[in-house]
């Protein structure tokens, strides 16, 4: 049996069972439905059996779900019984833990604040990149000690009213407008023609993979509506690096914001401004409510404003 799940994951199945619906409970938990639905089925695949059978109206849980449902119930009423030892067991100011949506300039502060650092007699440290749900949870369940994410501006609400739910506070840093990512060896480039979505439209297209990542990729720009989730070349990736290092070496090019410390050179990767762009993208950190800040911790988020502020 494969064991890859956590609390959150229990909580989320928990959930799922009461209200006898994956689209109800994804809307109690303030979550996308196919987010939930991934959840669900990879908990049945690492307890090696079905939990819910689905039907038009929705679910209900299998004998093995009945039995697994006591023991996730059990479980999580033991570790809020351990609540009470959180405060007893908080880190001492030595560490920074992160988890991060997929952007440099976050990674980039976390260096910043950890080679400060890096003459402490001890210390542990851990940055994660995820996607925004993923970040969420990270900071929900205490495996992060600061979330970092971005998402859709105009989704603000929804954003803040999930996060509340789940105690969290939320910090707004910045909007920042979508740039083309390009190699600075780009065909386009060396050519001295001009670089914006309809000349890049005969040339692969890089993307993270997850749909939390499309609306990224649908931009409005000088009357033209560019969605570049469907295409002919589509490469889909999941870590930051293997997409900057696809563009650096080839002709595909990707979505991003401006440019980062050692973007050019590191990768040779340019950011190039979006004509008369409409998106923005929303960033900002999230912190667990009532829950005291670390040294570092407020140094990183310190950090992040100042990096983040003169980015449009």
């Amino acid at each position: 049996m494969n064991m890859d799940m956590n609390l959150k994951h229990l909580e989320y199945f928990i959930t799922v069972a009461r209200l006898g619906s994956i689209n109800k409970a994804a809307q109690s938990l303030f979550i996308s439905q196919p987010y939930l639905g991934k959840i669900i089925k990879e908990l049945e695949n690492a307890v090696g059996a079905v939990l819910f059978q689905r039907t038009r109206g929705g679910v209900s849980l299998t004998p093995d779900g009945e039995d697994f449902m006591i023991h996730a119930e059990n479980i999580i009423r033991e570790v809020e019984k351990m609540e009470t030892f959180r405060s007893s067991c908080s880190d001492t100011g030595h560490s920074l833990v992160v988890s991060m949506t997929k952007y440099s300039h976050i990674m980039e502060s976390f260096i910043e604040v950890v080679l400060k650092h890096k003459d402490n007699p001890s210390f542990i440290h851990r940055l994660s990149e995820g996607t925004a749900d993923e970040v969420i949870e990270d900071v929900y369940s205490g495996q992060a000690n600061i979330g970092v994410l971005h998402f859709d501006g105009r989704r603000h609400g929804e954003f803040k009213a999930r996060l509340a739910s789940q105690s969290l506070d939320y910090h707004f840093l910045c909007y920042v407008k979508p740039h083309i990512l390009v190699s600075t060896n780009h065909p386009l480039i060396r050519e001295g023609k001009p670089v914006n979505l309809h000349t890049l439209a005969p040339y692969g297209f890089a993307r993270y993979l997850g749909q939390c990542e499309d609306f990224t990729y649908r931009i409005f720009s000088q009357d033209s509506q560019y969605n570049l989730n469907y295409g002919s070349r589509m490469a889909y990736l999941t870590s930051r690096a293997s997409l900057l290092h696809l563009i650096s070496c080839s002709d595909f090019y990707g979505i991003g914001i401006h440019d980062f410390t050692t973007q050019t050179s590191a990768y040779q990767v340019l950011s190039i401004p979006i004509n008369d762009c409409n998106d923005s993208i929303e960033f900002g950190y999230i912190l667990p409510r009532n829950v005291p800040v670390n040294p570092m911790t407020q140094e990183f988020s310190d950090s992040l404003k100042n990096r983040l502020k003169n980015i449009k």
